[in-house]
């Protein structure tokens, strides 16, 4: 299933009209975990467009990006370019770290003859501006395994873990300063999840959230206190940010969204 990276998970329409502009290709980044398995889940885009993953490369080495999430970009960005050799337009996105890393591939991409369209980004949290006294409280989840999880895969997960906890702690986001390319980044469609992230009660007494709902009550998840012109619309979704993917009602919502953001996201971009 990763055996390339980026993986094709959709191929996209099989014929379009000749005069219909054809779709533009999507390209998933992973999660905290490191895998894109749950991209994989997603119902077939409306309207098809070519479906791509890109799952951490370190996933089974154990090695780290030493330079944080600017090089895990540099990286990722040429394997983009890759795929598409000659350019031409992508949209990228991910769920909560990917929509993050998607925005910093973004940044780089500015000035080559790949343009990035937009940015889907699935309860993606703005890294900066939560209140310190929160911070301090919040509470950093395990994951749930299921019952046939192998040991080996519980352990690269956490590993990934805590290296992207590392990175985005680390991370300083994009300037976009004012030069030739432009100063503005790709404008973000927001899949926010309605619902908060179930804390022991001992922690919910005490004032407590989890680390991915720092910025819950804020429509913007946070983004607004980066730039006020990033996000250019927030779509509601349900679950909490970490059964986004679960199957049932929750997923074929997102599958849908996604879907619609993508469309958006090429009327805004162009």
């Amino acid at each position: 299933m990763f055996d390339t990276n980026p993986s094709l998970i959709q191929d996209g329409p099989q014929h379009t009209h000749i005069w219909a502009p054809k779709p533009t290709p999507l390209i998933l980044i992973h999660d905290g975990g490191g895998t894109i398995f749950s991209y994989y889940c997603l119902d077939t885009l409306s309207p098809a467009r070519p479906l791509y993953g890109i799952a951490n490369p370190h996933y089974h080495s154990g090695e780290s990006f030493e330079g944080g999430i600017p090089q895990m970009a540099r990286h990722y960005l040429s394997l983009i370019r890759s795929t598409f050799p000659s350019g031409g337009e992508v949209l990228l996105g991910g769920w909560s770290l990917g929509g993050l890393i998607s925005l910093a591939i973004a940044e780089l991409a500015r000035g080559t003859d790949l343009k990035v369209v937009g940015i889907v980004m699935v309860d993606s949290v703005c890294p900066i501006g939560a209140d310190p006294e929160k911070m301090r409280k919040a509470v950093r989840h395990g994951v749930a395994w299921g019952e046939s999880t192998r040991e080996d895969t519980k352990e690269k997960v956490l590993r990934c873990f805590s290296e992207a906890f590392r990175m985005v702690n680390e991370w300083e986001l994009p300037e976009w300063g004012d030069d030739r390319w432009g100063a503005k980044p790709p404008p973000v469609v927001l899949l926010r999840a309605k619902e908060w992230v179930p804390v022991p009660e001992e922690a919910e007494g005490g004032g407590a959230v989890s680390r991915v709902d720092l910025h819950r009550n804020d429509r913007l998840l946070g983004w607004g206190g980066y730039r006020k012109d990033l996000v250019r619309k927030v779509v509601d979704i349900p679950g909490h940010h970490f059964n986004i993917f679960a199957m049932g009602n929750n997923l074929d919502v997102v599958s849908q969204e996604i879907g619609k953001a993508c469309v958006e996201l090429e009327k805004f971009g162009r």
